[in-house]
């Protein structure tokens, strides 16, 4: 009973700690992993066949072999997916520079640009514009309502004293204003695409139209964070036709990859993943590498893109699937504390074990050397009571015969030395016996009486 008791107690005291380790790794994994990610999430770009309708296919195609679905959701550009963005109908979003408001901060974070998207003033060629404050009182095409386009058109506009009641600004998709400009039945027309869209290769070859070149870009880009200036250099878009017949310089926003605060972390590094995969080959205006970046955003970039984009991704997704890397972080995060607690219970315990076993067989050691020492002192009785203490104590080690391996070596050690002291009290039992039969003892003496049996010391 009394060995039953201790190994409950034994094992208590074990696992108690190991539990508690447990504990804390399962809080850890809650507090700093959390659980996976969702295998569906949704993106909000632009009109279909749009820039950010392309890049999110793209995305789609690439995120669909590590096993997740995106699911695509067009609009109007990217005051509405702000708008989506905000109200929790998208996971993330492409969203142009210059859109979102100050408030949009509290709820919305960047994950990074990843392309720049110039600002294309075009206008009849008869004007000769060379700044956006010159179409003052003008017919210009803004965007249509819910766009990207016109949020910054109308901020870039009334920044120059451009506004709605000393100028017919419209709200016209880009076909329309295309074909109104084309047509003469407006001065100007603002366009945020891509520099491979259509409507950009069609305008600059018009012969009534003409791309302008911002005169005083440095200032724009000076007062407006998210913008910057790129040049579209002669002869850029058609070397041998010679588009554009000189240097144009172009104000730019950048597209933002944009979602809720409270995005989940490992689908930031999954998109970015992507992202870079996409965009870090460049295009007219962006060179190699320089996309997905932390720089030219309007809302605050997210602390585990910035983390990210600064040290890539983490060494375990480096070698393992994505999946398979985060089942196995979240498992070391669980057993480190568990590991923390086993290694010294381990070590004590073994620590305890060896004085343990060292302590009984230096026991064990110490009957045979008093044994040994009272040898030449014992009376011709005494050597069968000592081979019977012997016979118990030989039992005791056998019973001891499940020690670990390392201890083996010591009991057969110490048989061979009772061995030794059991064939020494044999000699000398056989010695009495024959120094008695010389005094005379004949068989009419008593027989020898037999050895009663010792407990264990």
């Amino acid at each position: 009973m009394h060995k039953v008791l201790r190994r409950a107690f034994l094992a208590v005291l074990i696992a108690l700690p190991v539990l508690v380790a447990l504990t804390v790794g399962v809080a850890a994994v809650n507090r700093f992993a959390g659980p996976l990610p969702p295998r569906t999430f949704s993106i909000s770009t632009g009109r279909e066949g749009g820039a950010y309708h392309q890049f999110a296919l793209e995305y789609r195609r690439l995120l669909a072999r590590q096993g997740f679905t995106l699911v695509i959701e067009p609009g109007p550009g990217s005051v509405d997916t702000v708008r989506r963005l905000r109200r929790g109908e998208v996971t993330v979003g492409f969203v142009q520079g210059g859109t979102a408001a100050d408030s949009d901060a509290e709820q919305l974070v960047s994950l990074a640009s990843v392309f720049y998207e110039p600002l294309w003033i075009f206008h009849r060629r008869s004007l000769r514009v060379t700044s956006l404050g010159e179409l003052r009182g003008r017919r210009v095409a803004a965007g249509e309502e819910g766009s990207g386009t016109r949020a910054l058109a109308l901020q870039l506009l009334a920044a120059s004293r451009v506004t709605p009641q000393n100028t017919d600004v419209l709200a016209l998709t880009n076909d329309d204003a295309e074909a109104r400009l084309r047509d003469g039945r407006i001065d100007a027309a603002l366009f945020v695409i891509s520099p491979r869209a259509p409507i950009v290769d069609r305008l600059l070859r018009h012969p009534t139209v003409e791309l302008m070149s911002e005169r005083r870009h440095r200032a724009y880009t000076s007062h407006y964070g998210y913008l910057t200036s790129v040049t579209l250099g002669e002869g850029m878009v058609d070397l041998a036709r010679d588009v554009p017949g000189e240097d144009k310089a172009l104000l730019a926003t950048t597209a933002a990859l944009v979602a809720r605060n409270d995005i989940h972390p490992d689908l930031v590094r999954v998109l970015l993943g992507v992202a870079h995969k996409v965009h870090y080959a460049g295009g007219l205006f962006e060179r190699e590498g320089a996309f997905p970046a932390g720089t030219n955003l309007q809302l605050p970039l997210s602390e585990d893109a910035r983390r990210y984009l600064r040290d890539g991704p983490p060494w375990l997704e480096r070698i393992l699937p994505f999946w398979v890397a985060g089942i196995v972080d979240r498992l070391v995060i669980i057993l480190l504390p568990v590991v923390t607690v086993l290694v010294p219970i381990t070590v004590v315990g073994a620590t305890l074990l060896d004085r343990h076993v060292r302590r009984r067989i230096g026991r064990w050691y110490r009957t045979l050397r008093d044994l040994e020492l009272r040898l030449e002192t014992l009376s011709p009785d005494d050597p069968d009571r000592e081979i019977e203490r012997l016979h118990v104590l030989e039992g005791q080690i056998t019973r001891r015969s499940r020690l670990p391996l390392e201890y083996m070596k010591q009991l057969y050690d110490l048989k061979v030395h009772i061995d030794l002291i059991r064939a020494r009290l044999e000699q000398r039992r056989r010695t009495g016996r024959a120094s008695s039969g010389a005094d005379g003892a004949g068989p009419t003496d008593a027989p020898a009486r037999t050895p009663r049996r010792l407990a264990a010391p």
